[in-house]
């Protein structure tokens, strides 16, 4: 009987996957996301016409493969088909700058790619990313445990571990200290200690209609440790992303208003004093003074120096044009001399694949291009935003607008950055800028943002469900009590004719003994 049961369990719950399979094929045919495909099909004759038609030729495949799943998949949960289908739009986008980059390489260095294709770092990049995005998303999606306290703490201890081990034995880059190379392969860690900061922040944070003091405090101490860390690292721009992730969560997220006053005029305070004692750190150094020699100071010092030369060469570039301000003033070049439409002449662009990927859009595709991507981003923002509007579940709602403000926080960052508007932040431009980790963690963002938008099985734990969980706990206690009620009554019932029937020979048989 219970063979036969679990055959008809199996069978309803196959023909449930294959339902839901069939459906999200059905709908995938209709979706507007496999509208990118002809994009990616057409972007391929822009990117012959600058020579990379061969590199971009062997990606192709990959990237149409992805479209399709990822169309396949987003069905499969019922989530956003907009957020989908821009940031695949975003990937071509990406896909074609690097496909030109590597090809004008290749120009210069012939060698350079000896070993192999030059679409192969790119191709591997891909696979890893979205294998770990639909791993991502299973796990979210299937699993309530992502938001309790108890993986909250987990990933904070993992977190401070990680970036412990990174201050360590990471290599500098361009001064900070955020690369792991682990025999062949390298991993920028503060990309993944951003992400686990968003699961970290809503388990305190999200999980109760009201948050406690002592959550709040826990909140505070997470966050400014991991940015405590990024200051030992260097890595200013992780660390000002961190930061605006950090106010948006404690403006809409505690409902004390104070609390995040206090904090804005606390933080100002302490900016504050941080350049004063720098500035008094500097003229001590300038000076000859011993304490300026000391080696807290002088690393202080260091830090002070790297920031406040961001802001001065932000202003002034060219007052050092081969050092300082080399870069800016190479972005500001590339700009005009891509103009509306884009040129062939190409200026020599430090970091044109990552930090400066932006003015090299603008220099290859022109401004008009430029601009249309940025729009991109900002219909991606909307659509994050309805996901936040519309999902009820307070736990997933600051979920999504972690996710949602950290991706666009960090593209408003660098291209803010890389065109003059702001001080340039070493980090990248989601979907468009080279590197693993980037691509790798943006893949992730958005995995965890189509869930939400979706159907997912488990909500947040609230302090409604605590209640329930307290009425259950009362529920059964009440129960137990009235079943062992019951069975005292039925023993006392059973005791008393059993010492009617032979309680006479064990008192005389106590007599006797008594008497001997």
């Amino acid at each position: 009987m219970s063979n036969r049961h679990e055959k008809k369990e199996g069978n309803l719950i196959s023909g449930r996957i294959s339902w839901e399979c069939q459906r999200a094929v059905y709908s995938g045919l209709r979706s507007p996301v496999l509208a990118v495909i002809p994009l990616e099909i057409a972007a391929m004759l822009f990117v012959s016409a600058k020579g990379a038609g061969q590199i971009y030729l062997d990606l192709l495949p990959l990237l149409i493969l992805i479209t399709v799943l990822a169309d396949f998949f987003t069905c499969l949960v019922r989530g956003n088909q907009k957020i989908v289908m821009l940031s695949l739009i975003l990937l071509t986008v990406g896909t074609m700058l690097q496909s030109i980059f590597r090809a004008e390489l290749l120009l210069k260095k012939p060698e350079a790619y000896s070993g192999g294709s030059a679409a192969a770092g790119l191709q591997l990049q891909y696979l890893a990313a979205f294998s770990l995005a639909v791993v991502t998303g299973f796990i979210y999606r299937k699993f309530r445990i992502c938001s309790s306290m108890r993986t909250a703490e987990i990933l904070t201890v993992f977190s401070i571990l990680l970036a412990g081990f990174t201050l360590v034995f990471a290599r500098g880059v361009g001064g900070a200290r955020n690369w792991v190379h682990l025999g062949g392969l390298s991993f920028q860690t503060t990309e993944l200690v951003k992400f686990l900061y968003l699961f970290i922040a809503a388990a305190l944070l999200g999980t109760t209609k009201q948050p406690s003091a002592r959550r709040i405090r826990a909140f505070f101490a997470v966050s400014f440790v991991e940015m405590g860390f990024l200051v030992l690292q260097n890595e200013f721009g992780t660390l000002l992303l961190i930061l605006m992730v950090f106010l948006t969560f404690l403006f809409m997220f505690v409902p004390d208003l104070r609390i995040f006053g206090g904090t804005a005029a606390g933080l100002g305070l302490m900016s504050f004093l941080a350049v004063t004692a720098g500035v008094k750190l500097k003229q001590w150094a300038a000076a000859g003074k011993a304490i300026a020699a000391n080696p807290l100071a002088v690393r202080y010092l260091s830090s002070f120096n790297k920031i406040a030369n961001r802001f001065i060469y932000w202003r002034h570039p060219e007052s050092d044009p081969l050092g300082q301000g080399y870069q800016l003033l190479k972005a500001r070049e590339s700009i005009l001399l891509g103009g509306w439409f884009g040129t062939s002449s190409i200026t020599d662009l430090p970091v044109k694949t990552s930090d400066l990927v932006y003015p090299a859009l603008i220099q290859r595709c022109g401004m008009i291009f430029a601009f249309l991507v940025f729009l991109v981003f900002i219909l991606l923002w909307l659509e994050g935003m309805k996901v936040c509007v519309r999902k009820k579940d307070r736990y997933h709602r600051m979920m999504a607008v972690g996710l949602l403000f950290m991706f666009f926080d960090q593209t408003i960052i660098i291209i803010a950055g890389s065109t003059g508007l702001c001080p340039l932040t070493g980090i990248t431009l989601p979907f468009i800028s080279s590197g693993g980790s980037s691509l790798v963690v943006s893949f992730m963002l958005i995995s965890v943002l189509l869930c939400i938008s979706g159907d997912i099985s488990w909500k947040g734990i609230s302090n409604e469900e605590d209640e329930f969980f307290a009425k259950s706990a009362d529920r059964a206690k009440r129960i137990f009590a009235s079943g062992y009620q019951h069975v005292c009554g039925a023993v006392q019932k059973f005791r008393a004719p059993a010492r009617s029937v032979g309680g006479s020979g064990p008192k005389k048989g106590r007599r006797q003994t008594g008497r001997v």
